[in-house]
């Protein structure tokens, strides 16, 4: 029997379900060709569509073809292994005759480079709200023993989620899990990994009714350079032997990081005195979530 592998790799993978859509014609015809049109390969349209598959599904090299050969996969584990694509993965069609349609992977990037054909029927439509932006529905997602007693929950969470963190760009669906180190049995906490601005992913925890809970998924929004540099200031005076004698620079050798999550990293020097008059130089790196210090480093220069 031949070997199967998603677009990710993933060896094992369990089932989204999927199954037909009756009105999957009328729902495809309906679809946007805004920004794309004209022909394309095998006679057919150019749509540009955004859509997904309701379970794992060979991507063949043509219509009616043969499956594609995941060449990296195959490498790595010394048999033959295809090229597939899940419902957690965001696709683009580029090109839709009668019965075939031509993808390849959207989300995640890093997976770009995917593509094939597969039939029409295995894909279906990304959901909206009124504004155009998605709304994530459980056949997105991989469910596991943790996380599928609470599909509803946890949908609506994530959703949430993205409404609200304007840092939140899209979720990679494939990564909603519990989380082993937050929570209890009775109390469990999950998180789902956001895709930030500039490619730079985070991770947001929840609990599982935090749905319909009062908390905020606003983005954090970062400490400013200046009050990261006075914040940091003030913690090598407080770790110094001689407070006043700290002179901390605050340009020279300044790195300021911002994350979206709302955590900054400030990197930088100062020199102060010990308790002999002997001045030393010292390196200070200081972690801030969102306005607060959290994590201070201290070490002597060499």
């Amino acid at each position: 029997m031949r070997g199967l592998i998603t677009a990710s790799f993933a060896i094992v993978l369990a089932s989204c379900g999927g199954g037909t859509n009756e009105d999957e014609g009328a729902i495809f015809a309906e679809m946007s060709t805004d920004g794309f049109g004209g022909s394309c390969d095998q006679g057919g349209i150019a749509t540009g569509d955004i859509v997904a598959v309701s379970a794992d599904t060979d991507l063949l090299d043509s219509p009616n073809g043969s499956p594609l050969i995941n060449e990296k996969a195959s490498a790595a584990l010394k048999r033959t292994y295809y090229q597939q694509v899940d419902s957690t993965e965001t696709l683009q069609e580029t090109c839709r005759t009668d019965e075939w349609s031509k993808v390849r992977v959207k989300e995640p990037a890093s997976l770009s480079h995917v593509e094939g054909w597969l039939p029409n029927s295995a894909l279906r439509l990304i959901e909206t709200d009124t504004s155009g932006n998605r709304t994530y529905v459980e056949a997105d997602f991989y469910w596991d023993k943790d996380t599928s007693r609470y599909k509803p929950q946890l949908v609506a969470a994530v959703n949430r989620i993205v409404t609200e963190n304007d840092n939140c760009l899209s979720v990679d669906p494939g990564t909603l899990s519990k989380s082993g180190s937050r929570g209890t049995a009775a109390n469990p906490v999950y998180f789902v990994t956001c895709n930030g601005p500039q490619d730079n992913p985070f991770n947001v925890w929840f609990e599982r009714d935090d749905g319909t809970s009062t908390k905020s998924f606003a983005a954090i929004r970062n400490i400013s350079r200046g009050d990261a540099v006075l914040a940091c200031e003030q913690a090598a005076k407080t770790a110094a032997t001689n407070p006043q004698t700290v002179d901390f620079s605050t340009f020279m050798d300044v790195a300021y990081l911002t994350y979206p999550n709302g955590r900054t990293r400030l990197l930088s020097s100062f020199t102060a005195k010990n308790a002999f008059g002997v001045e030393g130089s010292f390196t200070i790196g200081c972690l801030f979530d969102g306005g607060q210090l959290i994590e201070t480093v201290v070490n002597e220069a060499f």
